[in-house]
């Protein structure tokens, strides 16, 4: 082997090291914190990963899990679920005042918004006084949610579909469906 190679190996064995590390020291915070998570065995934590867990909320994360770089996870009463091998990706935020389920095997690229709560929009009253409207959200095994997608209150998201970049869910999306726009609408079957 060349000296280049050994070089690479040393790098990458590495950062593999400082992944587990960070993984371990965030498993500590959160329990030194007296936070209700529970984390499976070999998840990968990103840096500046939020957690917010309050009003008897609770995280659960699957085996394998990989989260990157600045995510938010916000359980405020409700439950997140994460299964197993499932990728949460940069920047994605996952809310929660009753419930968020997300199967396993899923890609969830950067930037996503999964919720579970909106706003009421009743004329006469100022929107910072609208009750909230909550309905819990379900995605499915082997989903695939593009970049900037955002999942709203109450939907569904079948095993297997797929839902294209920056499309906005707002209903139930039927499984192995390809889905796109805002609305999300189907365009074709996988």
């Amino acid at each position: 082997m060349t000296i280049q190679v050994l070089i690479r190996k040393s790098i990458s064995a590495g950062v593999i090291l400082m992944r587990r590390l960070r993984t371990q020291i965030f498993c500590i915070k959160m329990k030194v914190r007296g936070v209700n998570i529970h984390i499976g065995k070999d998840v990968a934590i990103g840096q500046m990963v939020r957690v917010y867990v309050t009003d008897g909320g609770k995280i659960s994360i699957g085996d394998g899990v990989a989260i990157q770089d600045f995510v938010v996870l916000s359980a405020q009463g409700g439950s997140i679920e994460v299964g197993s091998n499932t990728l949460i990706g940069i920047g994605s935020h996952v809310a929660t005042v009753e419930s968020v389920k997300i199967g396993k095997e899923c890609l969830i690229a950067a930037y996503s918004v999964i919720r579970d709560a909106n706003h009421g929009m009743e004329r006469g009253l100022p929107m910072s006084q609208q009750d909230g409207i909550s309905a819990p959200v379900e995605i499915g095994d082997d989903v695939w949610l593009g970049a900037h997608v955002v999942v709203t209150a109450g939907s569904i998201i079948g095993t297997g579909a797929v839902i294209g970049a920056n499309a906005v869910v707002t209903r139930d999306i039927p499984e192995y469906a390809v889905a796109v726009g805002v609305p999300a609408k189907i365009i074709r079957y996988r």
